[in-house]
């Protein structure tokens, strides 16, 4: 398989990072889920929402379609199944290195605080949104797992 504009995500990251997934001692990329950029990395319906696992989700959790949903630690949405290369170019400049990576998979972490312990928190719906180690809400990151090295182009 060769990348092409829709089997490749491009992303931008930092020289020591480029570097170390260059080298291959760096074998995960990782990005947070956020609202603007969970279509990136995750399969979708016609209306936008992120498909989910219906093995990985009680049957009827009001909180299911919330990208922050706690699950009981299981990111229960979908990665894009035809992401199969990532495109890295450091940072913004024109001229700047840039390599095509394999992607061999994608799964999902929590998001972890300084303790190791998931980034979980509480929000009422009315403004009030707290750090809570038993909330039903955390940050998540997609994961990516690199495979081979295609090309590198340095500058």
């Amino acid at each position: 398989m060769k990348p092409t504009r829709q089997n490749t995500l491009y992303l931008t990251i930092k020289q020591v990072f480029f570097d170390e997934i260059i080298a291959g001692t760096k074998t995960k990329e990782y990005r947070e889920i956020k609202n603007t950029t969970y279509k990136k990395y995750l399969e979708r319906d016609e209306d936008g929402f992120p498909y989910y696992d219906q093995t990985k989700v009680e049957a009827e959790n009001p909180l299911l379609g919330d990208l922050c949903i706690w699950n009981n630690g299981v990111y229960p949405y979908v990665a894009k199944n035809n992401l199969e290369f990532l495109s890295l170019a450091v940072g913004y400049r024109k001229q700047r290195d840039t390599a095509i990576v394999e992607v061999n998979d994608i799964t999902f972490e929590p998001i972890t605080n300084d303790d190791g312990k998931p980034c979980r928190f509480s929000d009422d719906f009315k403004g009030n949104v707290k750090g809570d180690e038993n909330g039903d809400f955390c940050f998540w990151y997609a994961v990516f797992h690199l495979g081979e090295v295609v090309g590198v182009h340095r500058n």
